[in-house]
């Protein structure tokens, strides 16, 4: 009998020790049941940190682009996500190379300056747009400090400070390919330094400023906008940019504006807005021109006369020509006076 009960007890904690474990199981199984989930939630957390970090880079606009330093489309967005996250996109330098700085606190600037030292060693894209001076010091004061990474800068923004003591240091840019600096500056100063010292540059952008003539490396460019310019100084441009091949002209004042450009292909000219200039297109020189885009407010009272002067002096082959603005004449009288355009179109 004693054996019997012995074996009954035995018996009992067995069961026991059984629903023990089954209930372990049961909450083992919970668990695993609950990483799955999570894991089938957030599968990007599994991928390798560097396809991470490539789809990082595709969420900002491709590079130059910028995106914002503030807002849903900022990549400041991504470290809010979680820890792994944060340190991915903090050791992603690309990431934060280019920043456009629409000035309007010191928390801007201050955002900007934690951009830079996220970069690392990266070139830069940088566009500023600012139209209060003290903040624009601020701001130039900061990116100047990384000129030698400088690639692509745009500065927008009124009365720069052309002789403002740490611009007087500018040396080198060894990276720089692209440079606009435009807006609308009452400030009387030139600037007193140069982008002479820019071996890779070839876009440029100028607005309505005096720069002295070593301001760029004219020779180099092969793009180039002038914004507000008199005739007198597009036509001294010109003469320096002789490798041009695009060129933009948004022309300020009436005159004669000559130019000879032998391997310019593509040439626009505008007026602005509040001043309806004209220039007489028939001085210019440019034989390997092949797309024209002009104001009809330029070529009138004869545009087709002025046009044809233009094709004959240079003994080009125009392929495209846009007409802009209100016409003096006919569409069908453009169609008809140049039938050996392929393209001609008309925006107004």
């Amino acid at each position: 009998m004693s054996c019997s009960r012995a074996e009954r007890e035995r018996i009992a904690e067995i069961d026991d020790e059984i629903l023990e474990l089954q209930r372990s199981l049961r909450s083992l199984r919970s668990e695993r049941a609950t990483i799955w989930e999570r894991l089938d939630t957030f599968p990007v957390l599994t991928l390798p940190n560097e396809i991470t970090s490539e789809i990082f880079l595709n969420f900002i606009p491709v590079y130059p682009g910028c995106p914002p330093i503030f807002g849903k489309d900022s990549p400041d967005q991504l470290m809010r996500v979680c820890r792994q996250w944060r340190d991915i996109a903090l050791n992603t330098p690309q990431l934060w190379r280019a920043i456009e700085i629409d000035i309007d606190d010191e928390r801007c600037v201050r955002a900007a300056k934690t951009w830079l030292v996220r970069s690392g060693f990266c070139p830069l894209s940088i566009k500023m747009n600012c139209f209060v001076e003290v903040l624009m010091i601020e701001a130039l004061e900061v990116i100047l400090s990384h000129r030698s990474r400088w690639q692509c800068v745009a500065i927008h923004g009124s009365d720069i400070p052309w002789d403002f003591h740490f611009l007087t240091d500018i040396a080198s840019y060894p990276l720089l390919r692209q440079l606009d600096i435009s807006g609308i500056s009452d400030n009387p100063d030139s600037p007193t330094f140069t982008f002479s010292d820019a071996p890779l540059l070839r876009t440029a952008t100028l607005g309505d400023f005096d720069y002295p003539s070593g301001f760029l490396p004219w020779h180099q460019l092969t793009y180039l906008t002038l914004v507000s310019k008199t005739p007198t100084e597009c036509t001294d441009v010109s003469k320096e940019t002789i490798n041009l091949i695009h060129c933009r002209l948004i022309i300020a004042e009436h005159g004669e504006v000559g130019i000879n450009l032998p391997r310019l292909e593509s040439l626009t000219l505008e007026y602005l807005l509040y001043f309806p200039a004209t220039c007489a297109i028939t001085t210019f020189v440019v034989p390997s021109l092949r797309r024209l885009r002009v104001a009809d407010a330029f070529i009138r009272p004869d545009p087709v006369g002025k046009l044809s002067s233009l094709i004959a002096k240079s003994g080009c082959k125009l392929q495209e020509l846009c007409i802009v603005g209100d016409l003096s004449i006919t569409e069908n009288a453009y169609r008809e006076a140049f039938p050996s355009i392929s393209n001609l179109s008309f925006d107004q």
